[in-house]
């Protein structure tokens, strides 16, 4: 575990990471990145208030951090320094650049959280324009991950995610989670059997996604759209998810981005879905 991680880790309280992602203008004076579309996500308008008097900020290469207290501010941004560029190794995404920095905003407590983003409990993150609030906690880590991956996806894909994208922008968030966090498939160890014994089918996985990420610790969709990426990524090849998730930004069907991503390995999605299932046994 790297000193940022250590830093992060005795940080406090604790929380699921679960993300609500918003558009709008970015918070704290910044420009705005392109809005999340409101039939997915229920949009609301407005930014979140920041910290109190006194708190720190730290800049980095990709990110301005504010947190209270300098030491805190520093591990943050040294650690998203740190996702981002695994993020970036993970999915191929070597010449994508950010408009501008991403903005983080670490409360203090989950009180101080719920009470000034009006967050239900068991949120632990959530994404504003191009900026991310959360709160100190043991999870820390794993949250700026996955909030981290969701808005590179929305910048990198010009704000879009169509319904039966949501397992990709999904499953490659908590894929990064679990990576930070040092969790491994320890997320979803209690739901690999019934995974294994009976995965959703792929029209399942595309159209009924959960209507939030309460408790996606807990479910089966979160769990195999995790692994699914996992297959992609770690089996089809880092460079190949790069052009599989350009191709569909380009507006490319499932299928022609399966073609386009991984020639050779898969001719369509089915293709690719049929040897993911055959990988669980």
């Amino acid at each position: 575990m790297t000193t940022a991680r250590r830093g992060l880790a005795v940080l406090a309280a604790a929380l699921l990471g679960a993300c609500v992602p918003y558009p709008g203008a970015l918070p704290d004076g910044g420009g705005s990145s392109a809005p999340t579309p409101e039939s997915s996500f229920g949009a609301i308008s407005g930014a979140f208030p920041g910290l109190d008097a006194g708190a720190a900020d730290q800049q980095s290469l990709h990110f301005d951090v504010k947190a209270y207290g300098s030491d805190v501010a520093a591990a943050v941004s040294s650690s998203a320094e740190q996702d981002y560029q695994n993020i970036m190794t993970d999915t191929g995404l070597y010449s994508f650049q950010p408009k501008g920095l991403y903005h983080i905003v670490i409360y203090g407590s989950q009180d101080e959280y719920r009470k000034k983003t009006g967050q239900p409990d068991w949120s632990a993150g959530v994404c504003v324009g191009n900026a991310i609030y959360t709160w100190v906690s043991p999870r820390l880590s794993g949250v700026l991950a996955h909030e981290m991956t969701h808005l590179i996806w929305f910048e990198f894909m010009g704000g879009s995610l169509s319904p039966q994208q949501r397992w990709v922008n999904e499953g490659l968030a908590v894929y990064e989670e679990s990576k930070a966090a040092n969790r491994g498939n320890e997320l979803f160890a209690a739901l690999l059997p019934g995974l294994r014994a009976a995965p959703l089918p792929m029209d399942q996985i595309e159209n009924l996604a959960p209507n939030t990420e309460r408790a996606y610790d807990a479910s089966l969709w979160y769990a195999q759209a995790e692994s699914m990426v996992r297959f992609l990524i770690e089996r089809g090849g880092r460079i190949g998810f790069a052009q599989f998730l350009t191709a569909l930004r380009d507006g490319q069907t499932f299928d022609q981005a399966v073609s386009a991503g991984f020639p050779g390995q898969w001719r369509a999605l089915a293709d690719y879905y049929a040897d993911w299932k055959r990988s669980l046994s």
